[in-house]
């Protein structure tokens, strides 16, 4: 908050003063009001957009040409752009990309346009960039980390092939990844440390009333009655205006896509659910990588703080349940989960 004081900032003293107004030229207003719309969509891109069917995209080229990437391969509709330390893998008219290996789920589908490449600007500042340019996203330190196991009491959530609970299972990845995260001198704090049901409201709640720095929900997957669906998928919040990875909204266009309180920290989701999700497959490198997705989950939207929800596999599958009921399995995916928070938090802590 800025004390009241008789300093004013430059710009209200110049359109204060008549007299300077009325003797600037109508060619210099013009000057100033363009270079203040130029900074003001500076701001919103990193990039000059073109405009197609009333959406934002970037030229290939000048994407490139920012991330010092080169083209390393282009086969009909794939590309490959790579550098020294980083790859990513692009399809034309399909929202699924890698990058370093690991899937990302886009919004909008890079297209071909009077034979150029141009992909969607929101997706290169929401997604791509936090990512290729981690150290550009803003400072918010990392102490002390939230952890909340799904469900819980009589919300059981799913049930497994065998009937196994993922509250369990959930409560019993948290802490593990309570333990390492505190050998490792961060501060935890738990939604729940027995089976009691707590609301969806009162975690966020909690968190938001809380020191902790940054929020991870534990989950486990089902597709029932489908047993073939498997992998791990790790959610973060979906920026404003846009719809979420494979919602049959994203179809229809409709639902409600305001800006919900985690949306502060939208840069920081995206980092933090890549960093994660890289660190597990990672670890596990035998898992389907089903991807970085968005999701508008209450305790992700309603969290202030940067917040991810991990799915960490099926139970409705006979084989990844059998993995999850494996104490030395749980204890490689939860130690997984906790390194990628903390190469997070050194990141954040410019360690």
């Amino acid at each position: 908050m800025c004390k009241a004081g008789n300093e004013q900032p430059p710009s209200i003293i110049v359109f204060s003063n008549l007299r300077m107004i009325r003797s600037l030229s109508a060619a210099s207003i013009c000057s100033i009001l363009f270079g203040f719309l130029t900074a003001l969509h500076a701001e919103n891109s990193l990039f000059n957009t073109v405009r197609v069917e009333g959406e934002s995209y970037v030229n290939l080229s000048d994407f490139t040409r920012y991330y010092h990437l080169t083209v390393a391969s282009q086969q009909n509709l794939d590309l490959i752009l790579s550098s020294k330390t980083r790859k990513m893998k692009l399809r034309i008219n399909s929202r699924e990309c890698t990058i370093n290996g690991i899937r990302i789920w886009l919004n909008a589908a890079p297209i071909d346009y009077h034979n150029g490449i141009l992909l969607p600007d929101v997706d290169v500042r929401k997604t791509i960039d936090p990512i290729l340019r981690a150290s550009s996203v803003a400072r918010h330190e990392v102490h002390s980390v939230m952890i909340d196991p799904g469900h819980g009491g009589e919300d059981q959530g799913t049930l497994g092939y065998r009937k196994t609970q993922e509250k369990r299972f959930a409560l019993d990845l948290a802490e593990r990844v309570e333990e390492f995260l505190k050998k490792e001198g961060f501060k935890t704090l738990m939604t729940r440390r027995d089976d009691h049901f707590i609301s969806l409201e009162d975690r966020s709640e909690m968190t938001n009333s809380s020191d902790a720095d940054i929020f991870v929900s534990i989950h486990l997957n089902s597709a029932s009655p489908n047993t073939q669906a498997h992998g791990i998928e790790t959610y973060c919040l979906t920026p404003v205006g846009l719809s979420s990875t494979g919602s049959i909204r994203r179809r229809l266009g409709i639902g409600d896509f305001g800006e919900e309180p985690g949306n502060r920290y939208d840069s920081h989701n995206m980092l933090l659910a890549y960093l994660v999700q890289q660190s597990i497959l990672k670890a596990l490198p035998s898992t389907e990588d089903r991807g970085v997705k968005r999701a508008r989950f209450f305790v992700i939207k309603a969290t202030e703080r940067p917040s991810i929800l991990i799915e960490n596999g099926f139970l409705s599958n006979p084989a990844e349940e059998k993995l999850i009921m494996s104490e030395a399995y749980r204890e490689k995916l939860a130690t997984a989960i906790a390194a990628g928070v903390k190469k997070f938090a050194s990141i954040m802590n410019h360690d």
